[in-house]
Parts: C-alpha cells; structure tokens; sequence
C-alpha cells in the first residue's frame, strides 16, 4: 500500500472515530440538578438570607446516624407544633430517587427517619424548616454504604 491509501484508511479511521464518539456522547444520560435551574438561579439571594438567618442561630440543625435511622435534631424555639417545612433528600446522581418528608418534631425537638428508604451512595438531606413566620435552611450530606 502506498502513502496515499494510508491518507485514505486515517481519513475513514477518524471520521468511524467522530462517529463513535458523538453516538455515545448523544446516547449519555444528563440529568440537571434542577428542571428550572434558571428561575432558582433568580431567587437565590432569598437562599443566602436563609442560610445567613440559620447560622445566626444559637444550635443549628444537627444530624446522627446510628442502627439503620437518621436522627435530625432541631434548635428548640419555641412550641414544636408551630415548626413546619420540609427535609428533602437529594441524590445528585439519580433525580428520580430524591424524597421529600415534611417536618415532624417529637418531644424532644427531633426527627428520625428509617435509612432503608435511601440506596446506597451520597445523599444531601436539605432542610427548609420554619418556626411561625420565620424561615430556616440547614444542609447535611450522607453516605449510606
């Protein structure tokens, strides 16, 4: 073979590979964190009063894990039924699997929540609590093996 079939064979070898390479690049999965990243992106000044509002506060929200449960502990602030909101579980790799749970305070100012709901992996457990009119955000990782 001479030098000018070699140009031809790099040629048809880098456009097979051009191909290859934007099939499996249009065939990926991409999940945003966000459908409507945009609007959130406009309103998150309103998050960083949250959380400037949440670590002015005396205790702050705090995580435990132990036996198979997750164990959120609240600030007491006054009486637990006026405590509203939300703890979210995040997945950033899988946005099908996320769990919202709305806040539900026992006796002593906490809540705990089974473990076994959550696969393997990282989660972000992100609270959005309230106590009457004022609002809170707390944020806490987790890694279940």
């Amino acid at each position: 073979m001479n030098w000018g079939g070699w140009i031809v064979v790099s040629f048809i070898l880098f456009a097979v590979g051009t191909f290859v390479m934007v099939y499996i690049s249009m065939s990926t999965r991409v999940d945003l964190v966000t459908d409507d990243y945009y609007e959130k992106e406009l309103r998150y000044q309103e998050h960083i009063d949250l959380v400037k509002g949440s670590n002015a506060l005396a205790q702050s929200v705090s995580m435990e894990m132990d036996a198979g449960m997750v164990r959120f502990s609240f600030p007491n602030l006054g009486d637990r039924t006026a405590y509203g909101g939300s703890i979210h579980f995040f997945r950033p790799s899988d946005k099908a699997r996320d769990i919202t749970v709305p806040v539900a305070l026992d006796s002593s100012y906490g809540q705990s929540l089974p473990t076994a709901m959550l696969t393997g992996g990282l989660w972000r457990a992100k609270i959005s609590w309230s106590v009457g009119q004022q609002q809170y955000y707390a944020e806490h990782p987790i890694i279940i093996q």
